[in-house]
């Protein structure tokens, strides 16, 4: 791994490899929906699709033509905690690829035809984001959970905040969310590391300075557990139960981490093996704790029958107040930390997949050198570490969404 910086202080992140003739490259930004105001909900998902469709040299043929040509794939996206534009592509096409990119991020074209189409698509995707009874039920939770925060809505936006969303908007957010005080490149591939500096320094150079990114104020206060009951259009049912957890730089972050492992995830997780194995009282038994810059959560979702609700809902009380009391033993905390390992190594396999994991552990403050230490840490977790998060989290007020079939 090497890491320089451009003569405009971008950063730049380069993974040398030595396997299949990929590159993957990564333009970052901290800048995305955990910064935008209630208003402006959705504007990050909104920048980074329409930044990929043209540019003021290049309209949407003529940059769809330059990327097949190279044999490319770019794509953007947004996220919660950061942004991003990426594009795979052959090892001798990075000096193109390089000027493509750097087009993009500097002279996005945000043409009103395509806006005007990209909000239809938005739109089209909150009604089958309603046909999902996973996200139907998170998207509550979220509103419950995070309030009035940024997090408290889907990264899309909002029906109410999409429609107004103007060209003005999107080149005032873009000015602020891809300048150089704010991007980080990210690469992996199998490249000459002099090409990489000289295609960099000749086409990112020129990207601005502009207002640095500055982590907004979250104020988050849990009062008692809700419990909220909806019916949907399903022919299951569906709960959703999430606990306040701390973001990803607490020191509990990696012993929740493990105890994510432990409860949830997998056919041997202690949900998995009581709720269907056992008892027979869900289809779907899965845990969730987002990695977050600010408050994350710690959630349980199953999906099930609505007669067995009540009974399940009780049984979820009794494992987690049994995991807040009794150790965790030694061969389920080793099988436990393997299983973590084995996903770790086998999802770092591609170039696209390293090139974001180093970028976003650099984006978000942790640095590109946290990713090789984060099985280190895994491995100094102890079961009484797991027994102390446990506490913390599952002793504290709570919120639960349940969706009843109508």
């Amino acid at each position: 791994m090497e890491s320089f910086t451009l003569k405009n202080n971008i950063k730049v992140l380069f993974n040398k490899t030595t396997g299949a003739e990929v590159i993957a490259v990564r333009i970052m930004t901290p800048v995305s929906a955990i910064n935008e105001t209630s208003d402006k909900s959705g504007i990050s998902h909104l920048a980074a699709n329409l930044m990929i469709h043209s540019t003021k040299n290049r309209s949407s043929e003529v940059l769809a033509k330059d990327i097949e040509n190279i044999g490319a794939n770019l794509s953007g996206e947004a996220y919660y905690d950061m942004a991003e534009i990426s594009m795979t592509f052959l090892p001798m096409y990075f000096d193109k690829a390089a000027e493509i990119l750097a087009d993009i991020i500097m002279n996005p074209a945000f043409d009103e035809k395509e806006l005007s189409f990209e909000k239809q698509t938005t739109m089209a995707d909150f009604d089958s984001r309603k046909d999902s009874i996973g996200r139907t039920a998170f998207d509550e939770f979220a509103k419950i959970f995070y309030r009035n925060v940024p997090y408290s809505m889907p990264v899309l936006g909002s029906k109410e905040t999409i429609p107004n969303l103007d060209r003005e908007d999107l080149i005032k957010w873009h000015k602020y969310s891809y300048n150089a005080s704010n991007i980080l490149i990210s690469i992996a591939g199998n490249v000459d590391e002099k090409i990489v500096e000289q295609s960099l320094e000749k086409y990112f150079t020129n990207v601005p300075n502009g207002i640095k990114f500055k982590m907004p104020a979250f104020n988050i206060k849990h009062g008692e557990s809700i419990k909220k009951e909806i019916e949907g259009k399903f022919n299951q049912a569906y709960i959703y139960i999430g606990f306040p957890a701390p973001n990803l730089y607490d020191k509990d972050f990696i012993a929740i981490k493990v105890a994510n492992a432990v409860l949830g995830g997998r056919m041997t997780s202690r949900l998995f093996v009581e709720l269907r194995e056992k008892l027979g009282l869900a289809y779907e038994v899965n845990t969730v704790y987002p990695s977050r810059r600010e408050e994350s959560h710690f959630a349980i979702y199953i999906g099930l029958d609505k007669k067995n609700i009540g009974l399940t809902l009780k049984r979820i009380d009794e494992i987690l107040n049994d995991f807040c009391v009794v150790k965790i033993s030694k061969q389920e905390l080793k099988d436990t930390k393997t299983y973590i390992k084995g996903l770790y190594i086998m999802d770092r396999q591609t170039v696209s997949n390293q090139s974001y994991y180093y970028g976003f552990r650099e984006i978000t403050g942790k640095g590109y050198k946290y990713d090789d230490e984060f099985i280190e840490d895994i491995e100094k977790v102890t079961a009484q570490d797991i027994i102390n998060v446990a506490n913390r989290i599952f002793l504290g007020n709570s919120v639960t969404v349940v969706i009843n079939p109508q």
